[in-house]
């Protein structure tokens, strides 16, 4: 038997909360689905233009539960340079050693950008099953 209590109004249940949002990336943590959202949106021109990133992402990784899903959405992403690159493979092994148990990435639509993909994470070894839509990658998540 469940019980709720009436002191506090009942959360929505796909109700997110923002961590991070601007032109370059935005990180959402959904609770009642224990899931980070992470979009990389266009072109960092080097590290110092996403200087919170990897703080940002420290504080996503406060929020969640051990066994975390995490989508991935570099759908507009655009080609990094190599310093960012790296930037991201940073980002994957925090993530990885946060304890995640699924993941999914939604591939960028540039061909040389998801050939980046490709590339960090090989070398992060963040395993992310890879989709071309959204919709296919958040329904692959709730299986």
């Amino acid at each position: 038997m469940t019980m709720y209590s009436t002191n506090n109004p009942k959360p929505e249940l796909n109700s997110t909360i923002p961590v991070a949002k601007n032109k370059c990336y935005e990180l959402l943590y959904m609770p009642a689905k224990n899931r980070v959202y992470l979009s990389i949106y266009g072109f960092w021109k080097s590290k110092s233009i996403v200087s919170e990133y990897l703080p940002d992402l420290q504080k996503v990784l406060h929020l969640v539960k051990p066994g975390f899903t995490l989508l991935v959405d570099t759908r507009t992403m655009i080609t990094h340079p190599q310093p960012v690159m790296k930037l991201h493979i940073e980002a994957q092994m925090l993530l990885q050693d946060a304890g995640m148990a699924k993941g999914a990435c939604v591939d960028p639509t540039d061909r040389i950008a998801t050939l980046q993909v490709e590339d960090t994470l090989g070398a992060s070894h963040l395993s992310l099953t890879r989709f071309n839509s959204f919709a296919e990658a958040e329904s692959w998540l709730e299986q």
